[in-house]
């Protein structure tokens, strides 16, 4: 976050005075988190805990084959038709991105690790680690979804450590002028988890699953079962 902070200062040509209004939220958020966890659980998270982020690239999708025709697979299991003559020069496995003047085209360069990246709007925000989103495929087509962040257990919304957690995610979303997801699923339930970063007025991007950990608010959990998916 200091190293965001200081390219921007130094892009921006920030005043001291402008600096330290941008840090004066963050710091607020930072003091606030701490002192509403237990000692034992804001000694839980250690640095080698953090998640390393995955974050892809918006507009970029996938050539896939569903029923013996070609189609763009556009997540969340749903799918974009090719048009004959779009179908005769793409292949399956093409990465493209979708134009409302030109249809789909190749994106050069484009890479599996660039998929499932929306622009989304938090509708809700459910606990500290499970949020109500709407989420962009195109720029009016649009999808309602409940997502769990990814690598994270959060306390119980029924405990005091739960509450504050999911005041400091509102709090987050509140003060953040954009939201970017990009969403895997665990291999067993079907469920989805996401990555999520949120843009903060003076254009930084914020991870907010490690803000999560580094402030004491979550600790790692890679694996899920399906009781942790009846929570939600």
């Amino acid at each position: 976050m200091r190293k965001r902070l200081e390219q921007q200062t130094v892009q921006q040509s920030w005043t001291s005075r402008q600096l330290e209004e941008e840090i004066r939220p963050l710091l607020a958020l930072s003091v606030s988190a701490v002192t509403s966890v237990s000692p034992a659980q804001s000694g839980a998270v250690k640095s080698g805990d953090q998640l390393s982020p995955k974050r892809g690239t918006i507009g970029i999708y996938r050539v896939v084959a569903v029923n013996d025709r070609l189609c763009v697979d556009q997540g969340f299991r749903c799918y974009h038709d090719l048009s004959p003559a779009e179908a005769k020069r793409l292949r399956e496995g093409n990465f493209v991105r979708l134009h409302s003047r030109l249809g789909v085209r190749k994106a050069e360069g484009a890479k599996a690790s660039d998929l499932f990246t929306y622009r989304a709007r938090v509708l809700r925000v459910v606990d500290g680690d499970t949020l109500w989103m709407e989420i962009y495929l195109e720029s009016k087509k649009w999808l309602k979804e409940k997502l769990r962040l990814r690598g994270l257990d959060v306390p119980e919304l029924d405990t005091a450590e739960g509450k504050a957690a999911r005041r400091f995610v509102e709090e987050l979303i509140g003060k953040s002028v954009a939201v970017t997801i990009t969403t895997t699923k665990p291999d067993k339930w079907d469920r989805y988890l996401s990555d999520v970063f949120l843009e903060t007025k003076s254009g930084q991007e914020l991870f907010l699953n490690n803000l999560l950990l580094e402030n004491g608010h979550a600790m790692r959990k890679d694996k899920f079962t399906l009781s942790n998916w009846d929570k939600m």
